[in-house]
């Protein structure tokens, strides 16, 4: 079971579910885990009016309403399963408490999503020093990768990100994954939020591209089998 954890304070729910249908088209079975501050994802996959507790949607596994990791845990087990019955668990993460020291350390990948709004930028630092602080042993300095949504200018840069992150208790793994946005990206984004559906195949291509090399670099999946998962999840309806 490989789990990431995708940790920030902006919206990131759109790449999560891209990212989710994506490796659910390469046959992958995958668990979403809702670990926002405004629980969001019930609005995404439906049944506003009750607990959803796992819900299944576009091919994959949504948990919504845990208070944390440990209690999802728990709820996989009383019906007669667990984390090591995905191929993938994701966390959309901005609790502090939600994911313990122990998933930090065993996460077989740590990400930081950022977008370029001054409040995230200056917020986000100091969430993630507090985090890092908080999750790992005193002289030990996780490992991170970058990746930048909704970007809508290309002036902004690692060079810019340096100016918020290089300081904090993180080693970054490579170059920050920039996700572009536009107005196409934005609307498809909304369409799917209001049908409660997951189309892919209108996506830009240049944010298609990022997706993609994000998952292959997260993976060990090739460039054609990523291809081809994607073109799997475009051909999926809902």
């Amino acid at each position: 079971m490989n789990s990431w954890i995708f940790a920030g304070l902006c919206d990131k729910s759109d790449m999560l579910l891209y990212i989710c249908k994506l490796l659910a088209g390469g046959g992958g079975k995958v668990l979403l885990v809702d670990a926002t501050e405004k629980r969001k994802y019930p609005y995404f996959v439906g049944g506003l009016d009750e607990r959803l507790g796992i819900t299944e949607f576009s091919g994959f596994d949504v948990a919504c309403g845990f208070e944390d990791a440990d209690g999802l845990e728990a709820h996989l087990q009383s019906h007669g399963g667990g984390f090591e019955n995905y191929d993938y668990v994701i966390y959309d993460l901005e609790l502090l408490g939600f994911c313990s020291k122990e998933d930090w350390e065993r996460a077989s990948a740590l990400v930081w999503a950022t977008d370029y709004e001054v409040w995230t930028l200056e917020e986000g630092g100091r969430w993630l020093k507090q985090a890092a602080h908080r999750q790992f042993e005193q002289g030990v300095i996780p490992e991170m990768r970058k990746v930048a949504v909704r970007a809508v200018d290309e002036w902004f840069g690692d060079s810019y990100l340096d100016g918020y992150f290089a300081d904090l208790p993180v080693r970054w793994k490579g170059e920050t994954f920039v996700l572009p946005w536009n107005e196409l990206d934005l609307s498809l984004k909304l369409r799917n939020e209001h049908t409660k559906k997951l189309e892919m195949k209108p996506l830009t291509r240049g944010y298609k591209k990022q997706l993609c090399n994000l998952v292959q670099n997260l993976t060990d999946r090739d460039r054609k089998q990523v291809h081809r998962a994607l073109r799997n999840a475009e051909r999926r309806k809902g």
